[in-house]
C-alpha cells in the first residue's frame, strides 16, 4: 500500500467535505464549518496551516437524514447508527481506498475521513444544562476508555480510569452499548424545541454551547478553493471555545 503525505490527506479530505457540502445543499440539510475548520476558514480562509483534520456540524434532525441518505462510490459514512461494531459517538465520512493510523481503535478500519458532529437541544436553566454536559462527558469517556491507543501522555488519573474500564470491558464487553446510550440520551431535549444547544457526544463541553440561532442560520466562508457554511454569528461559536480567537497562538 502506498504511504501518503499531509498535503495529499488534506486533498482527500476536501473532496470529501465538498461533495459532503454539495450534497447537503441539494437534500436542504444543514451543516456547517465547526472547531478548527471553522476557526481556519475566518483566520486563514482555509486549513489551519499545522491542522490536519476538517470537522463539520449538524442538526440532529439534518445528521439523522444525512448518514442514511448520503451515498458516494468511494466515500462511506461510518457511524454507530448503521454499524453497531463502530464504536464512535459521532460520524465520520470516509474514503474507502484509504486506510488511516490514529490513536483510536474504532472497531473497525477507517480511512482518511471528515468528522459529521450531530449539534442537539439542551434544557432550559444553567444549573440543568451543566448536569447536561457533565452528564454526556462521563458517557463519552467511557467511550474514548474502549478506543484510545496510547495512553502514555494522560494524566496518571486518567491512565488510572483507562486502565480499570478495559478491565471491566474484558470481562462486561459493553463498549457498543455506551456508545449507544451516549448517543440516545444526547437527544433528549429536541433541536428545534430548544433555546440553546450543544455538540453533547463529544467536545469542548460548556465552551459547546450556543444559541439555536447561531446553528441554524449560516453564510458562505472562503474555504482553500471552496465555499462553506459557517454560522453567521461566527463570533459567538469562535469567541466560546478560542476567546480571542484571531490571536495566533505561541
Amino acid at each position: 500500500m502506498k504511504q501518503i503525505d499531509i498535503h495529499e490527506m488534506k486533498k482527500l479530505q476536501l473532496e470529501i467535505l465538498a461533495d459532503v457540502a454539495d450534497f447537503c445543499d441539494k437534500k436542504d440539510i444543514r451543516y456547517y464549518l465547526c472547531g478548527g475548520s471553522m476557526l481556519g476558514a475566518v483566520r486563514h480562509k482555509g486549513f489551519i496551516p499545522w491542522d490536519d483534520d476538517i470537522d463539520i456540524q449538524m442538526p440532529r434532525p439534518d445528521y439523522n437524514r444525512f448518514i442514511y441518505e448520503y451515498k458516494h462510490p468511494h466515500f462511506d459514512v461510518c457511524c454507530w447508527d448503521l454499524d453497531k461494531n463502530f464504536l464512535c459517538t459521532y460520524a465520520k465520512v470516509s474514503d474507502k481506498r484509504t486506510v488511516l493510523i490514529e490513536n483510536s481503535n474504532f472497531g473497525r478500519e477507517v480511512g482518511v475521513n471528515i468528522d459529521v458532529f450531530p449539534v442537539d437541544g439542551l434544557p432550559d436553566g444553567e444549573k440543568r444544562i451543566d448536569r447536561t454536559v457533565s452528564k454526556m462527558k462521563a458517557l463519552w469517556g467511557l467511550v474514548v476508555c474502549a478506543t484510545v491507543k496510547d495512553i502514555t501522555k494522560r494524566s496518571t488519573l486518567k491512565k488510572l480510569e483507562i486502565t480499570i474500564m478495559r478491565a471491566f470491558y474484558k470481562l462486561f464487553p459493553l463498549q457498543s452499548c455506551f456508545t449507544g446510550l451516549a448517543i440516545r440520551t444526547a437527544q433528549k431535549y429536541p433541536f428545534d424545541n430548544s433555546d440553546k444547544v450543544a455538540t453533547l457526544v463529544w467536545g469542548y463541553g460548556k465552551r459547546e454551547v450556543i444559541s439555536h440561532s447561531t446553528a441554524t442560520q449560516y453564510i458562505k466562508a472562503d474555504f482553500e478553493t471552496y465555499k462553506f457554511n459557517i454560522p453567521a454569528d461566527y463570533e459567538d461559536y469562535l469567541g466560546h471555545i478560542y476567546g480571542d480567537y484571531m490571536q495566533l497562538p505561541p
